[in-house]
């Protein structure tokens, strides 16, 4: 057991290391430099930087977050992605290596790495570059196609349609999540532009869930889904909010705050079962429908009429549900 402690933390010193590369990835991918050439410099001044300001995290609190040669500051993006990194590679190896390292380990590893690299370009510019989900897609393809065994006789049971299939090659389920994934995601980007006359969601977004997809299989495509509303729901709301209030848009703020206190309060009396009859239970069923509707109403003529409401991307959050199933599910 000291012995895999040792290797858990030495394998978080790698990942800090690879968080550090992660960070050029990002950012040269963004301006369309190469990764290799020119060295390390500082995107201020464009200094080239010794060995010893490349050193992860240590060389941001050392230098108290400036650059050595111009002192203007340096983004807090590097060391927050140099210990995330560092913490993923170490929970990985920690979760998944502790009957030894395997292929399998290496794998999951390196598609941590790309989901870190999408993460970051979503919410540093909003950009999505297709070759990172070009390559995961591939990677999880492949993934799959080296463990078949492991999905042998998998159950996916479909609630609505009432049966279950077996899939037996790990393979062939990677192929429908790639599928499941684009199509859901496009389909509805398709229907909620349909709806409201503007791009709700980045066409990146579809390749991001169709790359999870080919690399979870079918079965986490719906959570992985369903799991991302959630979170950029958590995250989306707050700041959302703010900006109602910061563009006096009143009225719909209002009806959100109010649909938000019925919604609760409908929730806990379900929970407490304080509905004496059907009719009193659907009557206030009824009414958070109409009142959640004419949410959606002014959400939508407001979004007609030129406001940009969306606050967070939501590429990020699928990453963050997918992040929650290798941990979690796999």
């Amino acid at each position: 057991m000291p012995d895999f402690i040792f290797w858990t933390v030495y394998v978080f010193v790698i990942g800090l290391c690879i968080g550090s590369f992660l960070n050029v990835v990002v950012l040269r991918g963004l301006t369309g430099e190469s990764i290799v050439l020119p060295p390390s410099h500082c995107t201020k001044c464009n200094h080239k930087l010794a060995w010893y300001d490349n050193i992860p995290v240590i060389s941001y609190l050392f230098l108290l977050g400036k650059c050595r040669y111009c002192h203007e500051k340096i983004s807090i993006q590097y060391p927050l992605v140099e210990l995330f990194t560092g913490f993923t590679f170490a929970g990985i190896f920690y979760k998944f290596a502790k009957m030894g390292f395997s292929l399998n380990v290496l794998f999951l590893m390196i598609a941590a790495a790309l989901f870190i690299v999408i993460a970051v370009t979503d919410i540093k510019e909003r950009v999505i570059l297709t070759v990172h989900t070009y390559i995961l897609a591939v990677l999880g393809l492949i993934y799959n196609f080296f463990n078949f065994a492991n999905a042998n006789n998998t159950k996916i049971h479909f609630f609505v349609l009432g049966f279950d299939i077996s899939i037996y090659q790990a393979f062939v389920y990677s192929i429908l999540g790639l599928i499941a994934g684009f199509a859901v995601m496009n389909g509805v980007a398709l229907l909620c532009k349909a709806i409201t006359k503007k791009d709700c969601f980045g066409d990146g977004d579809a390749y991001i869930l169709g790359a999870l997809g080919a690399f979870f299989g079918i079965v986490n495509v719906i959570v992985i889904s369903i799991l991302s509303v959630v979170i950029w729901g958590v995250l989306c709301v707050p700041a959302f909010i703010y900006k109602l209030f910061k563009a006096k848009e009143f009225k719909l703020l209002s009806s959100i705050i109010l649909f938000s206190i019925a919604a609760v309060l409908f929730a806990l009396g379900e929970y407490f079962n304080v509905f004496d009859s059907n009719l009193f239970h659907w009557f206030a069923y009824l009414l958070v429908a109409c009142i959640g509707l004419y949410c959606c109403k002014l959400l939508i003529s407001s979004i007609k009429n030129g406001s940009n409401l969306t606050v967070i991307p939501f590429g990020p959050a699928l990453i963050f549900a997918a992040f929650f199933v290798m941990f979690v599910l796999f």
